[in-house]
Order: structure tokens, then C-alpha cells, then sequence
């Protein structure tokens, strides 16, 4: 995809299908962003994956503030 198309296009998702990530795509998606550049080379981002359902629900409830539709992002993400 060329570069103006991506930003162009950008969205933030804030819905997501009930369908889980396979390890594999998961895995895709963790290296890419590892691969990432940072700030000065840093090499500061953590990555976390989170499935418990539990642990998603006390995850939203930190996040942000009501009336916020990340907050019922983060919880039904799969």
C-alpha cells in the first residue's frame, strides 16, 4: 500500500469481529511491531496478549474514563 493511501485511509477500530487471532497471524503481528522503529533507538514497547476474558474486563475498567468507546473496545477485542 503506498504511504498517503495508509495515512489517508487510517482509522481507529473501536469494533471487532468475535473471531480470534490464530497464533500465527498473533505472531506476524508481534514481530512486525517489534520490528518497529523507536524513538532513538530505544527499543522501549512491551507487548502483552491478553485472552482471558476476566483479565480483559478488569483491563477495560482502567483505561479510560466512561463514555469511552475503547474502554468496550479493549474488553470485546478478541
Amino acid at each position: 500500500m503506498e504511504i498517503m493511501k495508509a495515512i489517508r485511509e487510517r482509522r481507529s477500530i473501536r469494533k471487532y469481529k468475535p473471531t480470534p487471532v490464530n497464533d500465527d497471524d498473533l505472531n506476524k503481528l508481534l514481530e512486525a511491531a517489534h520490528r518497529a522503529p523507536s524513538w532513538a533507538n530505544t527499543q522501549c514497547p512491551r507487548f502483552v496478549v491478553v485472552r482471558d476474558v476476566k483479565i480483559k474486563a478488569q483491563l477495560a475498567e482502567t483505561a479510560a474514563p466512561l463514555n469511552n468507546p475503547a474502554t468496550a473496545a479493549i474488553g470485546e477485542a478478541p
